[in-house]
């Protein structure tokens, strides 16, 4: 955006900056290209009526929205939560971000989907994905749609030129059993520290049952 708006104003050195001129080079500063990821380069796939295909975020609109809030309302913790969808917009827009879902037979409600971050791996070059989130509604887990989802989105995303996927997936849902499954091998420890108040000093620093050493 900085960019854009430095050549903007730059050509346009010299002139009087009206209230028209202002709209213009707002609007040329504005104008950055689409480089979302084209959803229609993947041919969607149906199993058991499911229907399983890459979608924007502005063309999912509100399904996905409400998809998300569902994801967090059962993970968040009870901590607020708010989301900045302008952002995820822009994400999108400029190809950081691709979308998987899948869509009941009937309603064509979204019971199912996976987030991904786009990348480029700044040691290697190579084009590579992390997981934002993935969330299956609770009355279609015995389906084995999440495994099902995350094959598909494996099958487009390597299609795409990415060539490694990070995944994390929460302790006790069993879905450490599906990543074994699906072949991705344990690299790491995930941890999380949550700080909810205005007090540093409330922050756990040490395990409640005692000191265990230094970590260095």
């Amino acid at each position: 955006m900085r960019e854009l708006l430095a050549v903007a104003l730059a050509r346009n050195i010299g002139k009087v900056l009206t209230p028209e001129l202002a709209k213009e080079i707002a609007r040329e500063a504005c104008s950055a290209p689409d480089l979302s990821i084209d959803p229609w380069q993947f041919a969607p796939e149906h199993v058991d009526g499911f229907a399983f295909q890459c979608e924007r975020l502005l063309d999912g609109g509100q399904d996905l929205r409400q998809h998300r809030a569902a994801y967090l309302h059962e993970t968040s913790d009870g901590r607020p939560v708010r989301t900045d969808w302008a952002r995820l917009i822009r994400l999108n827009y400029e190809g950081h971000q691709v979308i998987f879902t899948v869509r009941e037979p009937s309603a064509k409600r979204i019971v199912g989907s996976v987030w991904l971050w786009v990348g480029v791996n700044i040691d290697t070059g190579e084009r590579e994905v992390t997981d934002d989130l993935l969330y299956v509604t609770p009355e279609h887990r015995d389906r084995l749609l999440g495994l099902k989802l995350v094959q598909y989105a494996e099958r487009c995303i390597f299609a795409l030129g990415v060539r490694r996927a990070d995944f994390h997936f929460r302790l006790g849902n069993g879905a450490d059993r599906m990543a074994r499954y699906l072949g991705y091998t344990p690299i790491s420890t995930r941890v999380t520290k949550t700080h909810t108040g205005d007090d540093f000093a409330g922050v756990p620093t040490r395990h409640t049952e005692g000191h265990h050493g230094s970590v260095a």
